[in-house]
């Protein structure tokens, strides 16, 4: 399980930039943006040790992905983004059971989050 925390990173960094990248430069509506990513990982295999979390942490990268593109202008707010999702996700796997608003509620925390530490700052 070393690997475990790098792993859902880097998916949820791939599925937030990829849906961003597909909304603001090739102007695909958003919540396409956000089930194209989605869709393709779900064909991907991963181990059975990982359960559902690496295809999970693509969906909530997704997510997240859907803000605004005036609210992101850098590859560094998404690494910064992306680490707050990843902290929640894994902090979240034995608090809740289920699906049911997790993953949104894990994007949108870390979005917001990510808001008002820039505007703090």
């Amino acid at each position: 399980m070393n690997a475990f925390i790098p792993l859902i990173y880097s998916l949820f960094l791939l599925g937030s930039v990829s849906c961003y990248l597909l909304h603001a430069i090739f102007d695909i509506p958003i919540v396409l943006a956000a089930t194209i990513p989605a869709l393709i990982s779900s064909f991907i295999p991963f181990k059975n040790d990982y359960k559902h979390h690496p295809i999970a942490a693509i969906y909530t990268g997704c997510f997240a992905g859907m803000c605004s593109v005036s609210t992101v202008s850098s590859a560094w707010e998404f690494i910064f983004i992306g680490a707050i999702g990843t902290v929640l996700y894994v902090k979240s796997i034995n608090l809740f059971e289920g699906f049911g608003g997790r993953l949104g509620g894990i994007a949108f925390t870390c979005s917001a989050l990510f808001v008002l530490l820039k505007g703090l700052l």
